[in-house]
């Protein structure tokens, strides 16, 4: 079904969790909210709109509300978190369901946006959406996936999550007072190997604060997913520390990710230390705007010649920070719309 290409373009936002949801707002690392809204000050509010979903709502009711909802507003794409339904508080997965049926009647693109590919049932899901269409686009946050989906075809990946310029200016608020307060800190949630990682560097006799940003230690899985501050103070966190440590390993087993932490901890303006070979490098230049440890082993050298050199730890910083600021307003959205262009599918017209 070809797409009617002299119709403005419009972009249908399905929120994970929509606004049924206290997280979607501004500042609250919704990435569905903050694509909506980076999308808006892009285009114009007339290009973008949001289809929100009750908890407990039934698929064949969303899916039917969904499909009428597109043609009301002449869409000519839908992005939507393709892992699990939307809105739904028990997990479940009918995007098969609803993509054989809007497919057929409405000649748009899917964006099917994931986090955990890593795991071989989600990508199994996404594989079939891709087979039953090829106006579907693979958008994946963490990994490449070209030719994973459908051999040979390009899919986008991986990508910064969104940021709009009115959670930016939350951001600045939130840190216009935060100066660094430590040498090292580890922020995130402590995965078993994580925690494994975190005290062989203990060991050997790197001092590490993890999760400073705490009011109660945080240092195992359990006390790191409960409890816990909001984004803002996530990001006054980072902003706390000199240097910061990425772990790129995927908590599915040994894939390098590219996590979100690369862009927070940049735009938080501390130094971002990772591991990854690959996934930051694609973003941000090693060794001016961002830090590399090859291991553990020798993060302790790594990290005492940096804290002797104050001066480039700053250097580091400011540049990370600055690319930063141009990648989370306009990278996400600027990254699918060259997997469009590459797959011959309709524009967003972003750049």
């Amino acid at each position: 079904m070809a797409l009617d290409s002299a119709r403005p373009v419009h972009v249908v936002v399905v929120p994970q969790e929509g606004m049924a949801f206290a997280s979607f707002a501004p500042g609250n690392r919704n990435l569905y909210f903050e694509a909506a809204q980076s999308l808006r000050e892009l285009l114009g509010s007339s290009a973008v709109s949001e289809f929100h979903t009750a908890p407990g709502e039934t698929p064949e009711m969303w899916h039917s509300r969904l499909i009428d909802f597109v043609q009301s507003v002449k869409a000519t794409h839908i992005l939507g978190h393709v892992e699990s339904d939307p809105g739904q508080v028990d997990p479940s997965w009918t995007w098969d369901v609803l993509w054989r049926r809007l497919s057929q009647q409405w000649d748009g693109v899917l964006l099917g946006v994931m986090f955990d590919s890593s795991y071989p049932w989600l990508s199994a899901q996404s594989r079939l959406l891709a087979r039953i269409s090829d106006r579907f686009l693979l958008v994946d946050i963490c990994m490449p996936m070209n030719g994973r989906m459908v051999k040979g075809r390009p899919e986008v990946g991986p990508v910064n999550m969104p940021m709009s310029r009115q959670s930016l200016e939350l951001l600045d608020k939130q840190l216009a007072d935060i100066a660094p307060v430590v040498d090292v800190s580890f922020i995130g949630a402590m995965y078993p190997y994580r925690m494994q990682l975190v005290e062989k560097i203990r060991s050997l006799g790197v001092s590490v604060a993890v999760n400073p940003h705490r009011l109660s230690p945080a240092e195992d899985f359990s006390s790191s997913r409960s409890d816990q501050p909001s984004w803002l103070d996530y990001m006054a966190g980072l902003a706390s520390s000199r240097m910061t440590l990425n772990f790129s390993q995927s908590s599915a087993g040994r894939f390098e990710q590219l996590k979100t932490r690369v862009l927070e901890a940049t735009l938080a303006g501390t130094m971002l230390l990772t591991d990854d070979r690959d996934r930051t490098s694609r973003f941000f230049t090693r060794g001016v705007e961002f830090a590399y440890f090859r291991n553990v082993k020798e993060l302790p050298s790594v990290i005492a010649e940096y804290l002797a050199e104050p001066e480039r730890i700053a250097s580091i910083s400011t540049a990370g920070s600055i690319k930063a600021r141009q990648i989370a307003p306009v990278g996400f959205w600027h990254a699918i719309d060259g997997g469009l262009r590459v797959r011959g599918l309709r524009s967003l017209n972003t750049s």
